[in-house]
């Protein structure tokens, strides 16, 4: 059965994208964006009623939209059914360049997003976020995207079963510095963050603000003072703390690889990859009764790049170890801690209790191996070889 017929739109040099946008009939149908370069001197917004699908589609990076506000304003903005949770209304918007400057805002805003597919899309140069998802929405999929020297990555805001899967991000030499690449607000839940590869930002890789229940699996996190960065309470709704959080299979090549601040609780952070964490491969600060979280089967270790491979530095470059804090009832097991200079590869402070380190096999300089101060730990079953640091 066909409710209506099928409705395509050309952007053209007599139609642009803002007229293409409102030709849209009250059904929805198809906007495509051919070849060609689209200069836009302010944004271009469309509000979605009820049933009032939308395909938004180009023709890759041949379909090019440039924003060239300077005034902090974005490039495109969607916005769903105000209020709604579940709507009738499909987003889908797939093959096209959006591309901004250093004096830009957003590339792409989707406002109460549901059923929402941005695909294969290419974002460059944005001095906002490359994508804002607000604020609130469901069921939505970022899949397949570039994004290049945008001021920050991705931002979601009380968005609920959201994926990001084989995303990429960058920098650009001599391009803007960077901020976080992926920022979760308190309020999303169900978020699966996998497959992506994260490059070089200067703070942040990935802020979880006080939020719970997300899965972030198989990535690589690479170039950042923090990969994953945990904050317990979110300063805009301190009531909750971040927590159930699972961390698995993957590779944090960062300064410190997972911090956790403040009251965080139930991590899971199991068999990932830590290379060349300077400062930690897992640190947690200012614990505030956080803890309860498992740490297992995980690899940290030096780069390839690092230590005898550059025998002219005359130095090892560190490699942070496991620091507990001051959180309580953490599991620490079946981990491989190899080269830790000039830390300990396993610590905790008094302010917390009743660790249990087990079965881990540890490799570090000669100074310590371990130094938990917490009380009531069980400690058994690690093998701890000392080494002069550099050997």
């Amino acid at each position: 059965m066909r409710w209506c017929d099928d409705v395509c739109i050309n952007v053209c040099g007599a139609v642009g994208l803002q007229e293409a946008l409102d030709l849209l009939p009250a059904h929805g149908g198809t906007v495509h964006v051919p070849t060609g370069v689209y200069e836009l001197d302010r944004p271009v917004v469309k509000s979605l009623q009820e049933g009032q699908h939308l395909h938004l589609v180009g023709e890759g990076r041949a379909s090019v939209l440039v924003n060239r506000n300077t005034g902090g304003e974005p490039l495109l903005q969607i916005t769903g059914v105000v209020g709604a949770w579940w709507p009738d209304l499909r987003i889908t918007i797939r093959d096209i360049a959006f591309r901004g400057n250093y004096e830009s805002g957003d590339g792409l805003i989707i406002e109460y997003p549901n059923d929402a597919l941005v695909d294969a899309c290419f974002f460059l140069g944005h001095g906002g976020n490359a994508l804002t998802l607000t604020p609130h929405g469901t069921n939505v999929a970022i899949r397949d995207c570039w994004m290049r020297d945008c001021k920050r990555g991705v931002r979601a805001d009380n968005i609920h079963h959201l994926t990001l899967h084989g995303n990429q991000t960058r920098y650009r030499q001599e391009g803007q510095d960077r901020e976080e690449h992926l920022y979760l607000s308190w309020d999303c839940r169900e978020v699966r963050v996998v497959n992506n590869h994260f490059a070089y930002g200067r703070n942040a890789g990935i802020i979880l603000d006080g939020t719970a229940q997300h899965v972030i699996a198989n990535n690589t996190i690479e170039g950042f003072s923090v990969a994953i960065d945990a904050r317990g309470k979110s300063a805009v709704y301190p009531r909750d703390h971040c927590r159930d959080i699972a961390i698995a299979s993957n590779y944090l090549h960062a300064d410190t690889g997972v911090r956790m601040t403040g009251e965080c609780r139930g991590f899971t952070i199991t068999g990932n990859t830590f290379i060349n964490n300077l400062n930690a491969a897992i640190r947690v600060e200012d614990a505030r009764g956080g803890g309860r979280h498992a740490i297992t089967g995980n690899v940290i270790r030096k780069s390839v790049y690092g230590g005898d491979f550059f025998p002219l530095s005359g130095t090892s470059p560190s490699q942070g170890g496991i620091n507990l804090g001051g959180s309580s009832n953490c599991i620490v097991s079946g981990n491989i801690l190899d080269g830790i200079f000039p830390n300990p590869a396993i610590s905790a402070d008094l302010e917390g209790a009743r660790h249990i380190i087990t079965g881990n096999c540890i490799t570090c300089d000669s100074r310590q191996g371990m130094d938990l101060q917490a009380p009531d730990c069980v400690v058994e079953n690690n093998v701890v070889t000392l080494q002069q640091s550099g050997a």
